[in-house]
């Protein structure tokens, strides 16, 4: 009971630490900063919106239309919200999501000083005072990598999982067979709440199997071949019980955008100096992609370097600790390694998502150290007198060969380094013995305080405001209700501005409002996302970003109509748009664009991939094969070059009649700083991240405009696209294809569609904008068939004279199968206990 209650005192400790921390600096739920920064804010908020949508019944979790165009949703399920600590938002209303993530953060980080301590406490043999053992679990527990990577909520799994993986492979290496358990249910565990630090665990474990036992006494072949066996076992054991997610999610990913593996970058290259991990050893540092920050506190970095100076280790210990040491190292400056450790992707932002085991690996080492610190204590002062001066001389080493960084804080983390040195000196010393209680509650006062200060500074740079993002989820809530509530039919809805985009430059990566607030758009942002759906939608003008994004900021109406986008959300109005009588939100007016097609409507033909046409050109092709005719959607406008101070502009005239003016400026490679000028009344950022690639150009009436792009480059560019949209083409070509559709009955939501189309004529097609995926099952009249693709994605039926039934029915490829493994891996585990138990 001891033992569970000095556990549960190191949940509480570290829970309280962050909690007051929170308070202070004014952080939800106390104050109007949250720690729901960078992807949190773009990304995961909507994601646990999405979440508490799903628990409530409002939406799926195998498929939504919330996804791009609607795509299976499993990998993103898997990826971001099975931690069963996502099951409290059911307890926050979408307004109070900063609250729910704070909060989340903060468990996560109490767990993982509980699992630390568990883990510590054991490897050492209980031999480990509790006053240490509870500092070095909360060092774990507030390590630099905690606090700087706690926006990516859903890694820190990972982190309070790592030490209960470890354990069972230190258990197995000692012939105990619950190590076994530990590890299976910690692995298989871990790669259901988080596939992928569960990979990385996986990997860790195997180098922490070859560590525990070239560190045994007494190893044996034997003793060798039965600890790689039982390891082996729990990985498999482990691996089969996470496979009601695991495969279904690995079967999903190959078949989107980013499924493949870059082998040109596993290079045999380093990636920065090794030295430069000194000064990021230091107080508020972070990682950058040439040097990782191991950050957990002086008294973690004096009992590792301690351990080297000690006595009490033989000269295989402190080889082998040495050798792996170096190796934990090479995992971040190493290329191969780096690479294998990134799972073989290119991981080119929040840099090194595994350092947290680079850290617990000094922790590990502080504990051997501590675990032999009192029985020698005047030995161990010479120890920690010469790591503390092998410290400052390797600092010093550092500080000149490197270049100099202004926000290292080198005086700081020296004054806590020498503080705790002297301390721990203080405790050491046998003539103040008497005092040594007073000695440890400054000791304990000092890790702490360094500790908290760390965190203090790393959050201090690192936040949102809460009251802005409850006054947009607010009235951004109140709006798609009040749409819905006016159209109850099948459509999409898209926008032209979103939360987070700043004034006047219209750049902004927030494109998953359709999860958030739970509608069917044609934007996402994603970490694997359909490529097939990405390709259209960049085919049809927006374009692909990072493999992963689909740039949605304007509203390009013949893709729009096309793909059922019946209302817009915008600031500002579009030509063919027309205003709807709704409240104004955030900004933001409701639009209907009356050219919108149903989201499955007949069609004479199908129009393949874009074979090089441009944007304009492609959208020509695709109507005119769904209406066997010519129509001239867009149409080239002539314009005149002419050369200015800020670069170039196009002007043109605009002839009378209904037309709007679309463009694109095709680069050659991309520029930063670039604007766009259009016609005055818009300013776009463009050829750069996150920009768009056609645009729109607001005119008034005939007369005449422009286009002006203004660069220091302007060899960057090819000639201009500049088109016209004929609004009365577009009516006629989309009002032709609605009356082919009179008497098509559809019901359609996620995951299911059923059409009923009476074809009393040819050949012809039920074109819908639902993409293929290889988990549809289609059937025409109860017959399964394999649908034609219009740019091989969005499914075309071909029609059967007379009524045809069509039913569409997605299913979670694999999920059965990944069932059936799960309880196999169960019988398995529960197998292994009987019969552990029995025989001993």
């Amino acid at each position: 009971m001891k033992k569970y209650s000095l556990y549960m005192g190191n949940f509480l400790l570290t829970f309280l630490i962050l909690s007051v921390l929170l308070f202070v600096v004014g952080f939800a739920p106390f104050g109007n900063k949250s720690l729901a920064i960078m992807d949190a804010s773009i990304q995961y908020l909507d994601f646990f919106s999405y979440w508490k949508d799903v628990l409530s019944g409002q939406n799926s979790a195998t498929f939504t239309f919330s996804n791009l165009l609607g795509s299976g949703n499993w990998s993103q399920v898997t990826y971001y919200l099975l931690s069963p600590f996502n099951l409290l938002v059911v307890f926050f209303s979408k307004e109070n999501l900063n609250t729910f993530f704070d909060l989340i953060v903060i468990l996560k980080l109490s767990l993982a000083a509980m699992t630390g301590a568990i883990f510590l406490d054991v490897r050492t043999k209980d031999n480990l005072k509790k006053w240490l053992l509870i500092l070095l679990a909360l060092s774990y527990a507030l390590m630099q990598y905690n606090i700087a990577q706690s926006s990516n909520i859903m890694w820190l799994d990972g982190v309070y999982l790592l030490p209960l993986s470890l354990l069972g492979v230190y258990l197995i290496t000692q012939q105990r067979s619950r190590g076994v358990y530990i590890l299976a249910l910690s692995i298989g565990f871990g790669l259901i709440v988080n596939w992928y630090v569960g990979a990385i665990n996986c990997l860790f474990s195997f180098g922490w199997l070859i560590l525990e036992m070239c560190l045994a006494e007494k190893i044996t072949l034997k003793k060798t071949w039965w600890s790689i066996i039982s390891y082996a076992w729990a990985m498999f054991i482990g691996i089969m019980v996470s496979a009601v997610t695991f495969l279904p999610t690995v079967t999903s990913m190959g078949y989107q955008s980013r499924s493949g593996l870059d082998w040109s970058l596993l290079t045999n290259t380093f990636r920065g100096n090794i030295l430069s991990v000194i000064p990021s050893y230091t107080l508020g540092a972070t990682s950058s992609p040439t040097n990782v920050s191991l950050f957990c506190g002086s008294l973690v970095l004096l009992g590792a370097v301690s351990l080297f100076f000690s006595d009490r280790f033989k000269f295989k210990e402190k080889l082998v600790l040495g050798i792996f040491l170096f190796i934990s190292l090479l995992m971040y400056y190493w290329q191969p390694l780096f690479m294998v450790f990134s799972l073989l992707k290119d991981a080119t932002s929040y840099w090194y998502r595994y350092s947290y085991v680079g850290s617990m690996f000094l922790i590990f080492m502080a504990s051997l150290f501590f675990e032999k610190w009192s029985d020698y204590p005047q030995k161990n002062i010479i120890a920690l007198v010469k790591a503390a001066i092998s410290i400052v001389g390797v600092s010093l080493i550092a500080w000149y060969f490197l270049p100099k960084v202004s926000e290292i804080r080198w005086a700081q983390s020296g004054i806590f380094l020498g503080s705790i040195v002297f301390v721990l000196c203080l405790v050491s010393s046998l003539r103040l013995q008497r005092y040594k209680q007073f000695a440890v509650v400054g000791l304990c006062l000092l890790v702490g305080s360094e500790l908290s200060y760390n965190t203090y500074l790393l959050i201090m740079n690192m936040f949102s405001e809460v009251s802005v993002y409850q006054k947009y989820v607010k009235q951004q809530s109140s709006q798609i209700t009040a749409l819905k509530n006016y159209d109850a039919g099948y459509y999409r809805i898209s926008q032209t501005k979103v939360k987070g985009e700043e004034d006047n430059i219209n750049i902004t990566a927030n494109y998953n409002e359709a999860y958030g607030f739970n509608y069917w758009s044609i934007a996402s942002y994603i970490s694997s996302p359909s490529g097939t759906q990405l390709k259209l939608l960049s085919d049809l003008g927006y374009r692909t970003e990072g493999d992963r994004i689909s740039i949605v900021n304007t509203s390009i109406l013949p893709t729009d109509s096309l793909l059922g986008v019946k209302y817009v959300l915008s600031p500002y109005p579009i030509k063919g748009l027309e205003k709807v009588s709704l409240q104004k939100a955030n900004e933001k007016d409701v639009y209907k664009n009356p050219y919108a097609l149903p989201l499955g409507f007949v069609s004479l033909g199908v129009a393949k991939q874009a074979n090089g046409l441009n944007v304009f050109d492609y959208e020509n092709e695709v109507y005119a094969q769904a209406t066997a005719a010519t129509p001239e959607i867009f149409k080239p406008l002539a314009y005149e070059k002419i050369s200015t101070k800020k670069g170039i502009r196009y002007e043109f005239r605009l002839p009378a009649g209904k037309y709007s003016v679309y463009g694109s400026l095709p680069w050659k490679w991309s520029v930063d700083g670039t604007r766009l000028d259009l016609n005055g009344k818009m300013q776009q950022v463009y050829s750069t991240w996150l920009s768009p690639s056609v645009f729109y150009v607001p005119t008034a009436g005939k007369g005449n405009g422009y286009v002006e792009i203004q660069t220091d480059d302007p060899n960057a560019f090819n000639e201009p696209q500049l088109y016209l949209l004929d609004l009365d083409q577009l009516a006629q070509a989309t009002n032709k294809l609605k009356k082919q559709s009179i008497g098509v009955e559809l019901n359609v939501e996620n995951g299911k569609a059923h059409f009923i189309v009476d074809n009393k004529q040819g050949k012809r097609y039920l074109q819908t904008t639902i993409p293929y995926e290889s988990g549809w099952i289609v059937k025409l009249n109860g017959k399964e068939i394999m649908p034609e693709l219009l740019d091989n994605t969005l499914m075309a039926i071909p029609l059967e004279k007379g009524r045809n039934n069509i039913t569409m029915k997605y299913r979670v490829i694999h999920l059965n199968l990944g069932v059936l493994l799960t309880l196999v891996g169960i019988i398995l585990l529960s197998g292994t206990w009987y019969l552990t138990k029995k025989y001993k």
